[in-house]
């Protein structure tokens, strides 16, 4: 009988710097890794056709050279083209993959996610921290194996990021201990039993992070002669819950508090989606704000204006301790502002996840230091975790 297996996504990351046209793996370090990656390719998908791959390189810049697919000869073709250039981006290049894994991870059912990295561990200290990924990594489930190339560091970081993530962590001193790696890692993924079941992402931070913000109807229609005919009131759209072109609880048209799924374009109301949300009695997502399509089950962020007076009375709720602070560290207000992408590889400290752009997000008042309104609520009355300071909104 044979072992049953779970399918998983795999991204492979493959290091194309210069650092890896050296010789001392025959041909070179590339050709060497591509070899691997094809026997891992190959000895996976049959023994299990339903775990998929995609390709990210990296050198100076990060690129997604094919999406999540089972079809060995793209795979293949997309290796045998690979080219050297450039130092190595390795910080970059995990994010990117990340935010690939993040996408699937939206979809009902995805399957369990892996990132591979293949590298001689000579990196560029760029805008992005690999260990900040590898921390980002563990938040979501996502471990990242590593086949290690060429000679050992004291600062060994791919032992480091596969430690943390609960990845493998491979080292290769010739290209016939790669190919081992690529078997050891083809078989890896035979199912226990007795694990732990359910949803990938348990924490509700990072469920929100992950979900799709919902299209606003200008978002879905670029014909302007379209959009008129939308803000006049004369387009038809009704939302798919309460089959109406007015929202319910606020009376508004659909083009003012109309949204899209943006995976099947179903069309909801917002706050017809937070009540359908409200009535699946799922904690976790009430805790995230998120919720998942009525149609096609992706995952999709209930919108901040719905669920922003809930937000509010938290943060504002009264505590004894806050109101009776010891002496030491002083009390400062803190505001919610919009973050732009000046600061685009900055991170909160509490789930050390990296903001997007247009987001809302809590800034204190005296260093500046950055959280996202939900890790805010965390913090232990209102401290800040940089400067110690006792925050306000």
């Amino acid at each position: 009988m044979s072992a049953e297996r779970v399918p998983e996504n795999i991204v492979i990351c493959i290091d194309t710097s210069r650092s890896m046209v050296r010789t001392d793996y025959r041909p070179n370090r590339l050709q060497v890794s591509v070899d691997a990656i094809k026997k891992l390719i190959s000895e996976r998908l049959a023994a299990d056709p339903n775990s998929f791959f995609a390709i990210v390189k990296f050198s100076s810049k990060p690129k997604k050279l094919i999406e999540f697919t089972n079809v060995k000869e793209e795979l293949y073709e997309i290796l045998e083209n690979l080219e050297f250039s450039g130092n190595s981006s390795m910080g970059e290049a995990l994010g990117l993959s990340i935010k690939m894994i993040i996408a699937e991870l939206r979809k009902i059912a995805a399957k369990t996610p892996r990132i591979l990295l293949v590298t001689d561990g000579i990196y560029s200290k760029m805008a992005i921290d690999p260990i900040k990924m590898a921390r980002l990594a563990q938040g979501l489930k996502i471990k990242i194996d590593s086949f290690r190339l060429g000679e050992l560091s004291a600062n060994n970081i791919l032992k480091k990021i596969s430690d943390i993530t609960g990845g493998n962590y491979y080292y290769n001193n010739d290209g016939e201990s790669l190919l081992q790696s690529a078997h050891d890692l083809a078989v890896s993924n035979i199912k226990t039993y007795g694990g732990s079941s359910g949803s990938l992402i348990e924490n509700s931070i990072f469920l929100r992070k992950i979900a799709a913000d919902l299209l606003r109807v200008q978002d879905l229609t670029k014909d302007q002669e379209q959009r008129l005919l939308q803000i006049r009131g004369l387009a038809d759209y009704k939302c798919s819950i309460c089959f109406s072109d007015t929202n319910p609880y606020t009376k508004s048209s659909f083009y003012v508090s109309g949204r899209y799924c943006p995976s099947c374009q179903t069309p909801y109301h917002i706050h017809c989606l937070a009540g359908w949300a409200d009535s699946q009695k799922d904690a976790k997502m009430r805790r995230a704000g998120a919720v998942r399509c009525p149609h096609c089950f992706y995952l999709l962020k209930i919108p901040t204006e719905v669920t922003q007076i809930q937000k509010f009375k938290n943060l504002v709720k009264p505590s004894i301790q806050s109101r009776e602070q010891p002496k030491g560290p002083q009390k400062f207000d803190a505001e919610i502002v919009i973050f732009n992408s000046d600061e685009m590889f900055s991170s909160c400290p509490v789930c050390n996840l990296i903001f997007d752009d247009g987001e809302r997000i809590v800034k204190c008042g005296k260093c500046g230091t950055l959280y996202h309104e939900l890790c805010f609520e965390e913090l232990k009355n209102g401290q800040c975790k940089s400067c110690e300071s006792f925050l306000k909104l």
